[in-house]
């Protein structure tokens, strides 16, 4: 360890030299914790190693991150490792500041309070109103300040599946904790993804006006078997779907995301339901929609279907030509319209070059009646399939028309979601 402060001190992090820089990070990702001022707790679990990923994460998406150690954390992972990580000075002792009152009260409040990863004996702590270290403290004085909490647990999957701990989450939610659940494999429960604590963070900061509010989310591609080892497909990766999820749960709604074949991961806290084809797709949304308020259909649903679908692998060998032919998949958005006449429809409809009157656009779906029709062109590079940014042309049901982006899928869906809400607000 001393080797590693003496490298620190020699790139000039320690000392007072270079502070500023360490946050040059802050926003690079996104901007949903922008302005945001985060206490990044670390008690003595194994998933210590993980939380400069973890504080890394949170400065990438905007927050200012506070870290905040128990002592036997300290003794595990140098707290000049957070200071690095985060650009601030850890809290380890309580002193005479009173340092979780300054990270509850006036100018220095902090808008969380997370908790990642978090042992059995911290989750103890905080149920039974034990505060005696500097993680425990905060964490009672962010309850009583009306504070976030977050907490992702970590510990032996013996332990986690216990009914001492089962009974301690749960206490720990009756609080109003929010608590990201461990991913328990090779006997362990571990500390969840960093992602998913992000997801949680913003969804604790966020404020709810879809609270009550159910949504299904479509995404990725389909695939339309011509045999068992081949399909007809597109590039979608299945991004913006997964983001317009991620916004709508940390809006408060219930979300369940219908997607096909993707490489991404669902957002946290969201039911996801996988399938293949479109009528698979078809199938899965229908049955999702029961008692919901709409439908973000971002999936690029395969329009055609291989008419014969062969058994096996049909070898080239034996046919050096090969001839399909192709019909028409179902229109998952006309049979949601037909057997749900009053949910919200937010429909999405890729172009392959700019058009010139997304107004038109909006009247091939006037039958459906959506709310919102967003148009993206896919034939422009490091936009819409399999891309980090997108650029969408948003008709209004009410007649306006706004562009969205370019930017990152992130950021659109939130402005799409915005122009929802605001659509809702203008009319029926």
């Amino acid at each position: 360890m001393n080797g590693l402060r003496n490298f620190f001190r020699w790139t000039g992090v320690l000392g007072g030299v270079g502070y500023a820089h360490l946050k040059d990070i802050t926003g690079s990702h996104g901007d949903e914790l922008a302005g945001k001022r985060i206490a990044l707790c670390v008690t003595a679990s194994a998933s210590i190693y993980r939380a400069p990923e973890t504080a890394r994460l949170l400065m990438r998406h905007g927050a200012d991150v506070f870290p905040v150690m128990t002592r036997e954390a300290a003794s595990l992972l140098s707290p000049e490792v957070m200071r690095w990580a985060t650009g601030n000075d850890p809290v380890v002792e309580v002193t005479g500041r009173i340092e979780y009152v300054e990270l509850t009260e006036g100018r220095g409040r902090v808008d969380a309070v997370v908790v990642a990863p978090m042992t059995e004996n911290a989750a103890a702590k905080v149920v039974g109103g034990i505060a005696d270290d500097a993680v425990s403290l905060l964490v009672s004085c962010a309850l009583g300040s009306g504070i976030p909490v977050v907490v992702a647990p970590a510990m032996h999957a013996s332990m986690y599946s216990s009914p001492v701990v089962r009974d301690l989450m749960a206490r720990l939610r009756s609080l109003g904790i929010v608590v990201v659940g461990p991913t328990v494999e090779e006997g362990k429960a571990k500390l969840a993804q960093p992602e998913d604590v992000l997801d949680a963070v913003i969804y604790a900061t966020w404020p709810k006006p879809l609270s009550g509010r159910r949504y299904v989310v479509t995404a990725g591609p389909t695939r339309e078997r011509i045999d068992m080892v081949r399909f007809v497909t597109n590039p979608s990766s299945g991004r913006m779907g997964l983001e317009l999820a991620r916004v709508l749960r940390a809006l408060g709604g219930d979300v369940t995301i219908v997607h096909g074949p993707v490489s991404l991961r669902p957002p946290w806290d969201v039911k996801a339901v996988g399938v293949e084809s479109a009528r698979e797709m078809l199938a899965a949304v229908l049955g999702a929609l029961e008692g919901a308020d709409g439908l973000f259909a971002a999936a690029a649903v395969a329009d055609y279907e291989p008419a014969e679908v062969h058994s096996g692998k049909i070898e080239s060998r034996r046919h050096p030509t090969l001839q399909l032919t192709l019909r028409a998949t179902p229109k998952v958005v006309e049979e949601v319209r037909r057997s749900f006449p009053g949910i919200d429809l937010v429909l999405f409809k890729a172009s392959y070059g700019a058009v010139e009157d997304p107004s038109e656009v909006f009247q091939e779906y006037a039958a459906l009646d959506p709310v919102l029709v967003a148009v993206n062109d896919v034939s422009r590079k490091g936009i819409g399939f399999g891309a980090e940014e997108n650029e969408l042309v948003v008709v209004t049901r009410s007649g306006l028309v706004r562009k969205l982006g370019p930017a990152r899928k992130s950021r659109v869906a939130r402005d799409l979601v915005q122009l929802y809400l605001e659509e809702k607000r203008r009319g029926r």
